[in-house]
């Protein structure tokens, strides 16, 4: 809703702030700085952190070029958060039939109309998905409940199981010198190699680590349109694997490029 506010120097005269109107390109904005931030582990709970609100206002203004106050992106967060709620409570009931491998419902015709009966504000998934659902399953980590109901067990999850995967990951502590020394000598050649291995020594190719390797770039500036285009094929764990198995951060920032001008290989579900 627009409201106004008196500006000092104009003698009462009323200055209208702009109405937030959020088209699929602006909430996808939204999204992705949601993502990043959630990523970067500034959202511990069910709210960002202020200093995730902070980064999530400055790079919305940057990118969208729209001076939108933090009370309305909170309260378009608390719209995305509803919609959330009320399509894992669709997706989760049994009658509806919902294929994560498709991404088709299977219910009948009467299905959806008593499902609409009992839930009317689910008659906008009647013939599309919920827009950017696979990263809103990301920032929401399946934490969120509506009513009774939980995310269902079934919808597809982007961290491989693993809730701490979501987030920054430290360096393991090894007592061997010549271990700590070759792994120094490899983050210096690669400029940015920052990630975590399991005690055989093998990447784990989670998103964390690929945010440590990422924030790691010179070359890539944190917030542009390539560092979110990589946040996005991180949901894709054959990507994950390609890019922290290249060694050059120079390699890595011309396969980035490559696939944001020609597009994925591989669909990103």
């Amino acid at each position: 809703m627009a409201y106004e506010q008196r500006t000092p120097g104009t003698s009462g005269l009323k200055v209208k702030k702009p109405k937030a109107t959020w088209t699929h390109a602006i909430h996808k904005v939204f999204v992705d700085l949601c993502l990043e931030q959630t990523l970067k582990g500034n959202k511990p709970g069910t709210y960002f952190t202020k200093e995730g609100w902070k980064n999530i206002e400055e790079s919305f203004h940057k990118k969208s070029g729209l001076k939108y106050e933090r009370k309305q992106l909170k309260n378009h967060w608390d719209v995305t958060k509803e919609q959330w709620k009320l399509w894992c409570k669709l997706i989760g009931t049994g009658s509806m039939s919902w294929d994560s491998n498709t991404q088709t419902f299977g219910a009948s015709e009467e299905d959806w109309a008593n499902y609409i009966q009992d839930n009317p504000e689910a008659a906008q998934f009647r013939l599309r998905e919920l827009p950017f659902a696979d990263k809103l399953e990301t920032i929401f980590d399946g934490t969120v409940r509506s009513g009774e109901t939980e995310p269902p067990t079934q919808r597809r999850r982007v961290s491989d199981g693993s809730t701490s995967s979501l987030l920054h990951t430290k360096e393991p502590v090894d007592a061997n010198p010549d271990y700590r020394t070759d792994r120094l000598n490899d983050a210096v050649e690669s400029r940015s190699f920052v990630t975590t291995q399991s005690s055989l020594g093998k990447l784990n190719y989670s998103i964390g680590e690929c945010i440590e390797c990422l924030d790691g770039m010179e070359e890539i500036e944190q917030g542009s349109d390539l560092y979110l285009f990589a946040l996005d094929i991180f949901l894709k764990k054959e990507y994950r694997e390609v890019f922290l198995q290249l060694k050059k951060s120079s390699v890595r920032v011309a396969w980035l490029k490559r696939l944001q001008s020609v597009g994925p290989p591989l669909p990103l579900n």
